[in-house]
């Protein structure tokens, strides 16, 4: 955990908090909501906020995956100089486009911010070198995620790699298993138990494919799946919350698209520079 960037905590605790028991999501839900106080009380205080144990209450801690109360309270004081996220606006049916516009963008600005905050260096690392080596990317996503899974492989087809994010769920069983140990797959999903992403995602394994799962959750059928998890740490996009995890998925491979380009100059200027032919002849037709 302490690899971890500066103003993660509460993303990390956002991601992690599903998979938590009852009492523990207590104990989980008091830090996020009085993380400021937290950095002054003793563990017998957040027990005593969360209504559960003292036991209990380090036992979340842990399970959240820090070491205990007091490196908690540490992590959190480190970040408590960073700025805070701004709190989600609130917009109603009363209010006019430009105020719900306004709000929209607001709370899309604190989900970027803090959509950084719960993905590991590491693995990071580690999705960028298997996408330069891969010979084919292939993306799946279904329901919310879809446009992110298309976008992500426009973006590294017009970087140079070979791509493609089958749109059609038997499409997409039929591509991931005809993969193989040269391949990797990209499955995108904000829960990580979307069914049809995840018959794909099994798929790819079974065919010897790397399996890169981006997801907004620490604990799912998914990141028990993949090879490599990416996870967005992305805060409750409150009445828009099916929107929230596309938008850090979308930041996070815009990352991974150009952390690998750099790594393949020479392809990706190769491939820009066609690019930029097509769009500039479209242009001129039209």
């Amino acid at each position: 955990m302490s690899d971890q960037p500066a103003g993660s905590t509460l993303a990390v605790i956002r991601a992690a908090l599903p998979a938590l028991l009852p009492s523990e999501q207590r104990v989980a839900e008091v830090v996020l909501s009085r993380s400021t106080e937290v950095i002054d009380w003793s563990v017998a205080d957040l027990a005593a906020a969360a209504g559960t144990s003292s036991a209990t209450a380090v036992r979340a801690c842990q399970h959240l995956g820090f070491r205990g109360f007091q490196q908690l309270r540490l992590l959190l004081a480190r970040d408590a100089g960073n700025a805070a996220q701004p709190a989600s606006p609130d917009f109603g049916p009363g209010d006019s486009p430009e105020a719900v516009a306004a709000a929209v963008f607001a709370t899309a600005s604190g989900v970027l911010a803090g959509g950084m905050g719960a993905v590991e260096p590491a693995a990071l690392r580690e999705a960028v070198d298997v996408l330069v080596s891969a010979r084919r990317v292939v993306f799946v996503a279904n329901g919310g995620s879809g446009f992110v899974a298309q976008a992500a492989a426009f973006r590294f087809t017009a970087h140079g790699f070979i791509a493609e994010a089958p749109g059609e769920a038997i499409s997409q069983q039929i591509v991931c298993r005809l993969l193989t140990s040269e391949d990797v797959c990209v499955a995108i999903s904000s829960s990580g138990v979307n069914e049809v992403t995840l018959r794909a995602a099994e798929a790819a394994a079974k065919a010897g494919a790397t399996v890169v799962g981006v997801t907004s959750l620490t604990h799912s059928p998914l990141t028990a799946l993949a090879d490599l998890v990416l996870v967005t740490g992305t805060a409750p996009f409150q009445r828009n919350d099916v929107f929230a995890g596309p938008m850090s998925q979308l930041a996070l491979l815009v990352s991974l698209q150009l952390a690998a380009g750099f790594r393949r100059p020479d392809r990706s200027s190769e491939v820009l520079d066609e690019v930029w032919q097509v769009i500039t002849s479209d242009t001129r037709r039209s």
